[in-house]
């Protein structure tokens, strides 16, 4: 989410490992980064896999997306907490947003990944080859060709921030009808239109018409069919999710937990206040000092892939229990009590686990 227009800027930093094995930390690692990966694989905790007869780990990746709040820097010991839940829970590939400079630099390495990112923003991680891409999308939206497993094919991957001001729910929420949402959700759709031209021209220029394709990150707005399926909700579209579904691509964690009531998976936010009383005042049109709405703003979007499993990970300051949401343990306060909170986010991480079509 995050409405903070800092100017902060960072140097980028790009390489190829060729490394293959999930985001994890170095102490899990065998000392012979040249092992097979399939013992590499052995030291890797176990990830819970939702649903019968999964797939082999050696024939699918996992991929993350991970708005990591200002950097890391509203809780104690904030990127050492993000080092923790990536080590708990890796990955082939991480999306980030917020990264603020540097915090997508400091935490590559201690994962053994390779880094994208150009701008102060939004990151790609992976373990695999990596290739960051120009574009013209910066800081919003970084882009990386990336090969998760050995000789797989290419995915090419985008870590979005799209648009926050102005976030529109609040002047749904008020009755506001279709068109003063379409006009707060303008920025954000034509973000989403650029992402999509880029695409298309990305994959004219390596010649891979079928490359999939992953769109994932925060999108500072609900879906459709979310909103569509809630009592409290109000029957508005959301026309930047929509433009994705309309361009072919698939809402991964709705395709494996179709019911929004049975499985809301609200990832903004987990520890905003019920209330804003005496919570620092916010100036965006239609903001008041009730309830922050929670609705489901980050997203995984893929196109030309398998979906096996999805599932949305962080804290929970009510105990939530419901479909597709793993709590990671530990303190989980409301703001302005979060500072000692193991989860060092105001957004969920969003999870899955992928498998290349033929």
């Amino acid at each position: 989410m995050h409405r903070d227009r800092s100017q902060q800027r960072s140097q980028h930093r790009t390489g190829r490992r060729g490394a293959t094995a999930a985001l994890r930390p170095a102490a899990l690692r065998l000392p012979n980064p040249h092992a097979p990966r399939r013992l590499r694989l052995l030291t890797t905790p176990p990830m819970p896999i939702i649903g019968e007869d999964p797939m082999p780990a050696e024939t699918t990746f996992t991929l993350q997306t991970w708005n990591v709040w200002y950097g890391g820097r509203e809780v104690d010991f904030g990127q050492e907490k993000q080092y923790a839940i990536a080590a708990q829970f890796p990955a082939d590939i991480l999306a980030l947003q917020e990264c603020w400079g540097s915090a997508a630099e400091k935490l590559a390495p201690k994962l053994l990944a390779d880094l994208a990112q150009r701008g102060w923003d939004t990151g790609v991680l992976s373990t695999g080859q990596l290739t960051a891409v120009d574009t013209s999308t910066q800081p919003y939206a970084q882009a990386a060709l990336v090969r998760p497993l050995p000789d797989s094919p290419r995915v090419l991957v985008w870590s979005v921030h799209l648009a926050p001001y102005p976030y529109a729910v609040y002047r749904a929420l008020q009755g506001e009808g279709q068109e003063v949402a379409d006009a707060e959700e303008a920025p954000r759709l034509q973000q989403i239109e650029d992402i999509l031209s880029e695409t298309a021209r990305i994959c004219d220029e390596v010649d891979e018409a079928d490359l999939p394709v992953v769109i994932c990150g925060d999108f500072n707005t609900p879906s459709t069919g979310d909103w569509a399926a809630r009592t409290d909700r109000p029957d508005i579209a959301w026309r930047s999710p929509d433009a994705l579904l309309s361009a072919g691509f698939t809402d991964t964690f709705r395709a494996i937990h179709p019911d929004p009531v049975a499985a809301p998976a609200d990832t903004w936010s987990p520890i905003e206040p019920l209330t804003h009383a005496g919570h620092e005042e916010k100036p965006e049109p239609g903001r008041t000092d009730g309830a922050e709405p929670r609705d489901r703003i980050d997203f995984i979007f893929s196109r030309g892939l398998d979906i096996i499993d999805s599932v949305v990970r962080g804290c929970s300051a009510e105990s939530r229990e419901e479909d597709g949401f793993v709590d990671v343990g530990g303190r989980c306060e409301l703001i302005p009590n979060q500072r000692q909170n193991r989860f060092p986010s105001d957004h969920q991480l969003v999870e899955t686990r992928f498998a290349f079509r033929g």
